[in-house]
C-alpha cells in the first residue's frame, strides 16, 4: 500500500505547475516563456509578502502583537479554502486517467491517498507564502522565544489539514449528489457556488460588528479581534496559544484532531470512490432515437453551440466564472436594500463611491471572464479545430457572444436594481448602462487575447487552466485591475468635469477593445499552439 501511494503521489507531484514539461521540453519558445511566468510568479509573491509583513508591522505597532498568530492561521486557513473548495472534487474525482488506474492493481485507497497529498502540497505552498513572512516580521519585531518558531513550524505544516478537510468534505459531497442527477455539471456547479455564496454571507455578518465601535472599545481592541477570529476559525486561537503560550497540549491536541479529521474523509472518500466516478463518468445510452426534420444553421451558431456545451459541461469552469455574475447581484441587492450611502459608512470608505458605481459593476463582472480561458479549454481536440474549414474570426467570435451572452443578463438585472436603488439622471443613468457595457465588453476581448497568447493544450485536470494558468490570472485578475483602475480618474475629479471623464473612458476602452478584437482576428489557428 505505501509503495503504491508513494508511487502515485511521485506522478501527481512531477508535473505540479508545469514543471516536467519545463524539465524536459526541448522547445526553446516554451521555455523562454515558463521563465517569464515565472518572474511574474515571484514578483507577486513579493507583493504577497509585502502586504503580510506590512499587516503584521501595523498589528504590532497598535499594540496587538498577541493576535498575529492566530491572524496568520486564520488567513492561511482562509485562502485555503477559497481555492479548494472548488477545485477539490476535480482533484480528487478527476477523470483523466481514471480508467488506466482502475485497470492496474492499485488500491483505491491508495488513488485516493495520492490525490489528497498533491492537495495538500499544493495548499501547503500557500500556507508558507502567509506564515513565513508574518513570522518572520513579528520575529524581528517582537523577538518571541525560541518554543514559538518549534512550535510555528509545526502549526504552518498543520495548518492547510483542517481547510482541506472542509472543502474536501463539501466538495465529496457535491460530487456525489450531482453524480446521481442528470445535469451532473450543472448541479455540482450550482451546489458549489451555493456553497460559496454562504460561506461569504456567513464572514460578512461577522464584520457587523465594526459599527458598534467606540473609543472605548479601541482599547480593547485585540480582545475585540481575537473573539471576531474565534468566532470564524476557532482552530486559528486554539494554535495561537500554542505559539504564543507554548501550550504543548492544547496545540498537541488540535492537530491530532485535524489529522483524525483528515484521515477519517479520506477513509470514506475511498469507501465511495470507485462509486463516485462511475457516477460521474458513466453514460447512459436510451435506444428511442427518433428522426425528425433536420435544421441548418451558421457557423457561428454551430460553433456558438458547441461552446455553450462545452461550459456547462464543466462544472469547475460554471463555478469559477459565475461567481463574478453572482457577486454582481448581490452587491445591486445590497445597495437596493441598504443604500450605498450605509454600505460606504461600514466599509469606511472615505469618499462618496456614487459616481464610480458603473465603473464597480463593471469590475465585478470582469474578475474572471469565461474568455480568459476558453481556448485552453479545447485542449486535445484543439487539432479538430485546426482541421475545420472555419476563419479564426467565426470561432473567436463564438467565444465572445457565449461570454456576453452569459454576463449580459445579470448585468441588465443589477442595472435595474441600481436604477430603482439610486434613481440617477439623464447623464448618470447613461454612463451606467454606457461605460459598465463598454468595460464588460473589453474585459471579455482582453480575456480572449491574454488566452491567444498563452494558450495551454496539454494538461491533465480542468483546475489546472481555470485556477492555476497563467492566462486565468493575468486575463482574468488583469482586466480586473485595469477597470478598476479607471476608479481613480473618475473619484478624484470635481463632479462637474465627471461626464467629461467617463465619455472620454467610453472612447478609450472603446477604441482599445476594437484594436484587440481585429487583432485577435488575424491570429493563425494552424500555428496557434507552437508558440
Amino acid at each position: 500500500m505505501m509503495k503504491q501511494i508513494k508511487t502515485l503521489t511521485k506522478l501527481q507531484l512531477q508535473n505540479l505547475y508545469g514543471l516536467n514539461v519545463f524539465r524536459y521540453t526541448k522547445d526553446k519558445k516554451k521555455k523562454q516563456k515558463a521563465i517569464g511566468l515565472s518572474v511574474v510568479w515571484a514578483l507577486l509573491i513579493v507583493m504577497i509578502a509585502g502586504y503580510i509583513g506590512a499587516a503584521v508591522f501595523g498589528y504590532v505597532y497598535l499594540g496587538m502583537e498577541e493576535i498575529v498568530p492566530a491572524y496568520l492561521i486564520m488567513l492561511a486557513s482562509m485562502v485555503i479554502l477559497a481555492f479548494a473548495i472548488f477545485k477539490a472534487g476535480s482533484v480528487i474525482f478527476q477523470e483523466n486517467a481514471y480508467d488506466i488506474l482502475c485497470s492496474l492493481p492499485v488500491s483505491q485507497t491508495a488513488i485516493v491517498v495520492s490525490r489528497f497529498l498533491r492537495m495538500y502540497v499544493e495548499n501547503l505552498l500557500l500556507t508558507l507564502l502567509v506564515m513565513v513572512p508574518g513570522i518572520v516580521m513579528y520575529g524581528v519585531i517582537v523577538k518571541p522565544t525560541l518554543s514559538f518558531y518549534l512550535i510555528g513550524v509545526v502549526v504552518t505544516v498543520f495548518v492547510p489539514l483542517i481547510p482541506i478537510t472542509i472543502a474536501t468534505f463539501f466538495g465529496a459531497l457535491v460530487t456525489a449528489i450531482s453524480s446521481h442527477m442528470k445535469h451532473k455539471s450543472l448541479v455540482s456547479a450550482a451546489l458549489s457556488v451555493g456553497l460559496v455564496i454562504a460561506v461569504m454571507a456567513f464572514t460578512g455578518t461577522m464584520s457587523t460588528m465594526e459599527e458598534e465601535f467606540s473609543v472605548e472599545m479601541l482599547q480593547n481592541m485585540s480582545e475585540i479581534v481575537t473573539q471576531a477570529i474565534g468566532d470564524i476559525y476557532p482552530p486559528a486561537i486554539w494554535l495561537s496559544n500554542a505559539m504564543l503560550k507554548g501550550d504543548i497540549l492544547i496545540g498537541f491536541l488540535c492537530v491530532l484532531g485535524g489529522l483524525a479529521a483528515f484521515a477519517v474523509t479520506v477513509a470514506l472518500i475511498s469507501v465511495k470512490f470507485h462509486e463516485i466516478c462511475r457516477g460521474l463518468y458513466g453514460t447512459h445510452a436510451k435506444h428511442n432515437y427518433k428522426m425528425e426534420q433536420l435544421k441548418k444553421t451558421t457557423v457561428l451558431g454551430t460553433l456558438y453551440k458547441r461552446e455553450m456545451k462545452r461550459y456547462f459541461a464543466s462544472s469547475i469552469y460554471v463555478q469559477n466564472t459565475i461567481v463574478g455574475p453572482i457577486m454582481a447581484i448581490i452587491f445591486a441587492v445590497a445597495v437596493l436594500g441598504v443604500g450605498l450611502d450605509t454600505i460606504q459608512q461600514t466599509m469606511e470608505i472615505p469618499i462618496d463611491i456614487a459616481g464610480a458605481v458603473p465603473v464597480l459593476l463593471a469590475g465585478i463582472f470582469g474578475m474572471m471572464t469565461t474568455t480568459c480561458t476558453s481556448i485552453s479549454m479545447e485542449g486535445k481536440e484543439w487539432w479538430i479545430v485546426k482541421s475545420l474549414p472555419i476563419r479564426t474570426k467565426d470561432l473567436l467570435d463564438s467565444k465572445l457572444l457565449f461570454g456576453l451572452s452569459l454576463f449580459l443578463p445579470f448585468w441588465f438585472v443589477a442595472v435595474i436594481l441600481l436604477i430603482i436603488a439610486l434613481r440617477p439622471g439623464v447623464m448618470e443613468l447613461i454612463w451606467l448602462v454606457l461605460l459598465s457595457l463598454i468595460l464588460i465588453v473589453f474585459s471579455q476581448v482582453f480575456g480572449l487575447t491574454i488566452n491567444l497568447k498563452m494558450p495551454v493544450f496539454e494538461w491533465e485536470n480542468e483546475v489546472d487552466i481555470v485556477k492555476q494558468s497563467a492566462s486565468a490570472a493575468i486575463g482574468g485578475l488583469g482586466g480586473f485591475v485595469v477597470i478598476l483602475l479607471c476608479m481613480v480618474p473618475v473619484l478624484l475629479v470635481p463632479a462637474e468635469y465627471s461626464s467629461l471623464v467617463k465619455g472620454a473612458l467610453c472612447v478609450v476602452f472603446a477604441v482599445i477593445t476594437w484594436i484587440l478584437y481585429q487583432k485577435n482576428n488575424k491570429v493563425n489557428l494552424q500555428e496557434l499552439d507552437a508558440r
